[in-house]
C-alpha cells in the first residue's frame, strides 16, 4: 500500500511539472525592419533569419524561457496567413533572444490593470497602467507571463495579453 501511494505522488507530481513545462504563449517580433536570428538552442548557432518588415508580421508560439530566451514552438506569418517552417537544428528546436520579442496589453477600453509582483491576483502591485502597452515577455507560469515595461518587471494574466500586430484581439 506505501508503494502504491509513492508511485502516485509522483506521478501527481510529474503531472504538474507537464503542466508547468507545457506553458505557452503567443507573442511576436518587436524589431521591425532587421533581421532576427534562429538560433539551435540558447547563444547557439543560428539556424534561420527572419525579416520582420512592413510587410511581414510573425507570431510566435513560445514555452520554455531560459536565461533571456525563449523556445519557439511554432512560428505564422500574419500577413500570408501561413506556417513558417524551421529546420536545420541539429537539437530540434529553436530559441529566440527575448529582446526581440514583444507582446501587448489588449486593454482598449482603457482598463485600470497592473503588473504584480507575483503570479497572482494577489500579487502587490508594482505598475499600474490604463492603456495598451508593448511589453516585453521573461518568463511564462500557467497562466501568468513575467513582463519589463519601462523598468518595471512584473506578471501579468496571458489572458491580458494580444500578439496580433495587425488588429487587436477583442
Amino acid at each position: 500500500m506505501k508503494k502504491i501511494l509513492i508511485i502516485l505522488l509522483v506521478s501527481l507530481c510529474s503531472i504538474g511539472n507537464m503542466a508547468y513545462a507545457g506553458s505557452e504563449f503567443e507573442a511576436f517580433i518587436a524589431n521591425k525592419g532587421r533581421a532576427v536570428n534562429v538560433r539551435s538552442k540558447p547563444d547557439g548557432d543560428v539556424v534561420k533569419k527572419i525579416y520582420n518588415s512592413r510587410s511581414n508580421f510573425y507570431v510566435l508560439t513560445l514555452t520554455d524561457a531560459r536565461n533571456g530566451w525563449w523556445r519557439i514552438k511554432w512560428i505564422t506569418d500574419q500577413e500570408e496567413d501561413t506556417d513558417v517552417t524551421l529546420s536545420g537544428s541539429p537539437t530540434g528546436q529553436y530559441w529566440i533572444h527575448s529582446s526581440v520579442v514583444g507582446t501587448a496589453t489588449s486593454n482598449y477600453g482603457n482598463q485600470r490593470w497592473c503588473l504584480r509582483d507575483t503570479p497572482s491576483k494577489k500579487g502587490k502591485a508594482v505598475y499600474w497602467f490604463n492603456k495598451e502597452i508593448i511589453v516585453h515577455p521573461l518568463q511564462v507560469k500557467g497562466s501568468w507571463v513575467k513582463v519589463e515595461y519601462n523598468g518595471y518587471t512584473g506578471w501579468i494574466e496571458i489572458e491580458k495579453l494580444c500578439s496580433n500586430t495587425i488588429t487587436n484581439c477583442c
